[in-house]
């Protein structure tokens, strides 16, 4: 068994209460104008279940240029080339998130976790949740997120203008819906029960499956997330357009984009 997977439900215990710098994902509400009152707004739980939760803000303790992951489990996501190559600048980030900021990809770059990373080294499991804020003003389809190693995909999510597809390989599951526009943001949620796979966009449930026995509905082994492209060597399909949010959870949940 893989030595993180050991180590997580202990984690777990510990840390349900404690979660990422309030700065970064809670946003802040000023109530009275002329007299700016800040209450925090909780934008999404972080707790000990929350594998990467990544709000496209620099961490700039990294060698190479990466996005922090405000988890607890600190795994960022490296930018680079399709080829894995480190950029030497940051693509463009904007200020204009739902609470940090926007990762811009210009369909040759691609953002990834290390081999290194906890998020690599632990196996999701087959109940998940998957929280996903991007746009784009391409008409094709690309790969906006992908889970998965050099070696295959478990999990590829592609977006554009008008349509969006998950494909799940290992349950042979390609899900395709419309979209009105998406050069406007998108809020997805991917989830799984254990049984039950739905996709969401915005608070509408769109598409979903039940999960065929005998497969995994992801994969069996531990596998990283990219942002950008797909998994692969090169990476590929690459992406552009804008990404917000990306929040990944070991358990099954509701949709967090659409709590009252």
């Amino acid at each position: 068994m893989n030595r993180f997977s050991v180590l997580l439900p202990l984690a777990t215990t510990l840390l349900v209460a404690c979660g990422g710098d309030d700065t970064r994902y809670r946003d802040r509400v000023i109530e009275v104008p002329g007299e700016p009152v800040e209450n925090p707004v909780e934008y999404m739980p972080v707790d000990g279940f929350v594998l990467g939760f990544w709000v496209m803000d620099e961490d700039e303790g990294c060698d190479s240029v990466c996005l922090n992951d405000y988890s607890a489990y600190g795994s960022p996501l490296f930018t680079g080339g399709l080829d894995y190559t480190p950029l030497g600048s940051a693509p463009a980030l904007g200020n204009d998130g739902a609470v940090g900021g926007v990762l811009s990809v210009d369909g040759t770059q691609q953002a990834s976790t290390q081999d290194s990373s906890v998020f690599n080294n632990t196996l999701i499991g087959e109940r998940f949740a998957i929280h996903l804020r991007a746009r784009t003003g391409d008409d094709t389809l690309h790969t906006v997120l992908s889970l998965g190693t050099a070696s295959g995909t478990a999990l590829n999510v592609q977006l554009a203008r008008e349509s969006l597809v998950a494909e799940f390989p290992r349950q042979d599951k390609r899900l395709l819906v419309a979209l009105d526009d998406a050069s406007d943001w998108q809020e997805i949620q991917l989830a799984s029960d254990g049984e039950r796979i739905s996709l969401h966009v915005g608070c509408t449930e769109v598409a979903a499956f039940d999960r065929v026995s005998g497969s995994p509905i992801l994969s069996t082994a531990p596998v990283g997330a990219m942002l950008g492209a797909r998994w692969g060597s090169p990476a590929s399909d690459a992406f552009t357009g804008d990404v917000d949010v990306l929040r990944i959870s070991y358990q099954a949940e509701s949709n967090l984009f659409c709590r009252d």
